[in-house]
């Protein structure tokens, strides 16, 4: 047993579940532990962070934070100007949630939470999550805990098989065969270790959303009646795999004891990419350099010789999963960069370029960027510029604008010199758009409806909690993704670090609890200059590789 005296506290994370799928399907009876949970309990729309990526809304969660004030603010981060390194735990700014609780003597277990690798000593145990390169990689705490995973379940941190057309039943397959094994694995954690918080985190509905969400959805416009008919309930069979699941672990928990189900963001319809670096071009911003070699490539590409055509007409052949076989992972990145026309901008004359993978963009400063060009007095300009080219873009299907708005870095959070975080961030119309980067891959500003990724993030994420501090069948609003920490650190009777972004969930409990246990804070502890990871090559391209089997890198 764990030493908090007030009861242990269970968090399931289900990566991108939203309350517009689970409503309708508890209606329909579907989803049973979730009707439960939800006359049991207090819920509420959970409103992520900007942006909703996994690994900033992750790292949000768990320092309490904002992307701004933990340094994340993509799947990767930038090197240089536009070369990018997958994100690691060590790359956080601000203390994290097993840190604080192994400091105040808790025990604390962590399966599966993105930004966790690679695992650090804690008062407790952690198996790593998303950034994890393999399952040859050390990726738990205590090392010898990685030998009774894989004897005993065979664990694996991640699906290996990408979604493709044709090869969908494998796809499913795989991915809840991860999470079965996942869920195994937990349960006899949970038993068989002491912890006063464990949290896993379920990265199959997200995973499923993005391949398969205009299958049940008659609103996407690549929905399809015989794709629907064939994998429709691909949605719903997860989430009720997930609803037995969360059954189990509920089943197993003491009357005293609190679960909390979460996401990280939502999901939605998304229609298509967008590429703000070809946009950008256009409009004078980016420049390529003047050398014949690059105008040959661009003539190239004008005819239609991309990479993006060239797997098509790959995949038309049947030929590009025996060329993934057949080339190691590195010579097709490293052919690809070779070919691409990303490595052939002019820094000393372009003014801004998008970085991130959603809606970042940056302006090419003088004395904050590596190779800035653009006068302070000028950034104003450039900006401008900038919004004026993006709220031009309209959807074809519907004449729309493409655009809701355009934030700016100090609604972010930032200063102008912080080099992490954008200088705009562009808010799309429904969340069905985002930035992929063209240059080199695509000729156009944006694609087609997409069909094998028709599925994206939103705000709207998930909360729900019951135990001994919260009422039944109550509902909440203004709940944050920010918040969950110290109402976590609360809800254990620990102090509050006096830095976070986020605040107690206090209008989610019940009335008396404050005055029984009153809120703590505390200074923030310096910070600890740690060594920073370095991913191997090879670590480096298969991290790289998961990145864009999910749809988001490039």
């Amino acid at each position: 047993m764990g030493r908090s005296p007030h009861g242990r506290i269970f968090v399931v994370g289900l990566d991108g579940a939203t309350y517009d799928l689970i409503d309708p399907w508890v209606s329909e009876g579907r989803l049973p532990t979730f009707a439960r949970l939800l006359e049991n309990g207090v819920r509420g729309q959970l409103q992520s962070v900007v942006p909703p990526l996994t690994t900033p809304a992750w790292v949000s969660f768990q320092t309490g934070k904002r992307p701004a004030s933990h340094g994340v603010f993509s799947w990767v981060r930038r090197v240089g100007t536009c070369a990018f390194e997958p994100f690691d735990r060590t790359r956080i700014f601000g203390d994290t949630l097993p840190v604080l609780l192994s400091r105040h003597g808790l025990k604390v277990g962590m399966v599966n939470v993105p930004c966790t690798y690679p695992p650090q000593p804690v008062n407790g145990f952690i198996v790593t999550g998303l950034e994890t390169p393999s399952r040859a990689s050390a990726f738990t705490y205590p090392a010898e805990l990685r030998t009774e995973l894989l004897s005993r379940f065979d664990y694996e941190v991640e699906r290996t098989q990408k979604y493709r057309r044709g090869l969908e039943n494998g796809f499913v397959e795989a991915v809840e065969n991860v999470e079965k094994k996942r869920g195994e694995a937990v349960l006899c954690l949970m038993k068989e270790r002491d912890w006063d918080l464990f949290m896993v985190v379920f990265r199959g509905t997200d995973i499923l959303s993005h391949a398969f969400w205009r299958c049940q959805d008659p609103g996407h416009p690549a929905y399809r009646a015989r794709a629907a008919a064939a994998y429709g309930k691909v949605l719903l069979d997860h989430y009720r795999l997930m609803d037995d699941m969360i059954r189990r672990i509920w089943e197993k928990l003491d009357r005293n004891d609190t679960l909390l189900l979460m996401s990280d963001h939502g999901s939605c319809g998304y229609w298509r990419h967008v590429f703000l670096d070809n946009l950008f071009l256009e409009r004078g911003l980016l420049h390529f350099r003047n050398d014949w070699r690059i105008s040959l490539r661009r003539g190239l590409f004008r005819l239609g010789l991309t990479p993006s055509n060239l797997m098509g007409l790959l995949s038309r052949a049947r030929l590009r999963n025996l060329i993934r076989k057949l080339v190691p992972q590195d010579l097709r990145i490293r052919a690809n960069h070779r070919v691409s026309l990303g490595s052939a901008i002019d820094w000393s004359r372009s003014a801004a370029f998008p970085f991130g993978g959603v809606g970042q963009v940056y302006v090419n400063l003088k004395g904050r960027e590596e190779q800035g060009c653009v006068d302070p007095a000028d950034f104003e300009a450039v900006v401008q510029r900038i919004i004026g080219a993006v709220r031009e873009l309209t959807e074809p299907l519907t004449g729309e604008p493409m655009v809701a708005r355009v934030l700016r870095k100090e609604e972010l959070g930032a200063d102008l010199m912080n080099p992490l975080v954008p200088d705009l961030y562009i808010e799309w119309h429904r969340d069905r758009y985002g930035d992929f980067g063209g240059i080199g891959i695509h000729n156009d500003l944006m694609t087609d409806i997409q069909v094998e990724f028709s599925g994206a993030h939103s705000m709207r994420g998930l909360f729900l909690a019951l135990g001994p501090a919260f009422p039944r069948g109550a509902a909440i609003e203004g709940a944050r993704l920010i918040d969950l920490l110290p109402t976590l650190l609360h809800l254990l009777d620990l102090p509050i670090p006096a830095d976070l972004d986020g605040r107690v969930l206090e209008k989610a409990y019940l009335p008396g609890i404050l005055k029984e246990r009153p809120l703590r804070y505390e200074e923030p502890k310096a910070a600890t200059a740690g060594s920073e990871h370095v991913f191997t090559l090879d670590e480096k391209a298969l991290v790289e590789d998961r990145l864009r089997s999910l749809g988001y890198i490039s």
